[in-house]
């Protein structure tokens, strides 16, 4: 029988990309971050990454190279290949991200490139203080848009090269917390190009 380890510490504060819907938890990632993690990301996706950490640390198989947890909390391109959403520079893009538990801290969306977990286009919406617990919930901070960046060529003409990252950091709590959408989109000469045929 599996054992479900207490959620306590991976859900005190929590949030998920909902729409688009964000990278999802599937065998890859429990290849790489353990059954376990898999079992605690498949019962609550909206997790800490320290607590997932915390998760792991006791795992006999967890691949800590593989998994990288640090890089959209884990989860991986190949248990995702249904979710890439096609978009084209300078296109407005409407979010849904609904903090399910608050927890005062800073946040921001941002383009992050895979293969490096690099930033590519940094604060395409960006927020000082996110989630306060000391108001109401604010609910610019879960419906927003962002407008794709018009530089960044065909660096995320391919599936799984790039995503739009939501990088959440509850400071006083220690937790962080990542969500991330597979996108691709190709340059805008390419596009140009194309409507000239």
């Amino acid at each position: 029988m599996r054992n479900i380890l207490p959620l306590a510490t991976l859900c005190a504060a929590h949030g998920y990309f909902q729409s688009p819907i964000a990278r999802q938890p599937g065998t890859h990632f429990a290849g790489a971050c353990s059954q376990q993690a898999y079992y605690n990301m498949a019962g609550s996706i909206n997790g800490n990454i320290q607590g997932l950490e915390q998760v792991v640390a006791t795992q006999g198989d967890y691949n800590a190279q593989e998994c990288n947890l640090w890089m959209c909390k884990g989860m991986k391109y190949a248990d995702n290949t249904d979710n890439v959403q096609k978009y084209t520079a300078g296109q407005n893009i409407d979010l849904y991200h609904p903090i399910v538990a608050p927890h005062t801290g800073y946040a921001n969306v941002s383009i992050i490139a895979t293969s490096s977990n690099t930033t590519l286009a940094a604060n395409l919406s960006h927020w000082d203080v996110y989630a306060s617990n000391a108001v109401p919930k604010v609910t610019s901070q879960e419906n927003f848009t962002i407008t794709m960046p018009t530089d960044l060529g065909s660096k995320c003409a391919t599936a799984g090269e790039c995503v739009i990252q939501m990088f959440w950091n509850a400071e006083n709590i220690n937790q962080t917390y990542e969500s991330c959408i597979d996108f691709t989109m190709g340059s805008s000469s390419q596009r140009r190009h194309a409507r000239e045929w």
